[in-house]
Order: C-alpha cells, then sequence, then structure tokens
C-alpha cells in the first residue's frame, strides 16, 4: 500500500472551483494522505481542510469565500493583462 501525496496550487484550486465549485475543490483534495501546498492560497485552504476547531459545513464554507475572493482577484488580474497586451 503506497502514500498518496497530493500537490495543491492556486490555479488549481481556482480552475476546479471555476468548473464545479466547491464540489471541484473537495473532489481535487480526493482521498490523500498527505498535502502539500505551493502557494500561500493553497496553505490557507490546507489549513482550514485540516481544521479541528470548524465543522465540516464552516470549513467548506471559508474555503468556498477565500477560493472565490482568489478566482475574482485572478480574474481581474487576467483581464488587465489582456487589455495591456492589446493595447
Amino acid at each position: 500500500m503506497g502514500f498518496h501525496k497530493r500537490w495543491i496550487c492556486k490555479e488549481q484550486l481556482i480552475s476546479s472551483y471555476r468548473i464545479s465549485g466547491i464540489k471541484g475543490i473537495k473532489d481535487y483534495f480526493g482521498k490523500a494522505d498527505a498535502f502539500i501546498s505551493e502557494d500561500d492560497l493553497s496553505h490557507d485552504v490546507i489549513d482550514l481542510y485540516n481544521s479541528n476547531k470548524l465543522t465540516s459545513i464552516e470549513k467548506w464554507d471559508e474555503i468556498s469565500m477565500i477560493v472565490s475572493i482568489a478566482s475574482i482577484k485572478n480574474w481581474k488580474y487576467e483581464k488587465e493583462e489582456k487589455t495591456t497586451t492589446s493595447s
């Protein structure tokens, strides 16, 4: 039996959230034995996911909120980049 690691990154969290909402993030986490964060957003999400101080609903609500905010910020950045490069 192997040890299953999952690398978690901002881009994949945002992509999963945009496509399938919080279910996409739940599926992305899957049944891993360990998580490795690649950035601040993924670190925060992993901390919430592993928290024993929140109920399951509270965890997923918090995760949904921070990933949706990051998605909006990322979308604004993408939009500005598109505008800047096409000028």
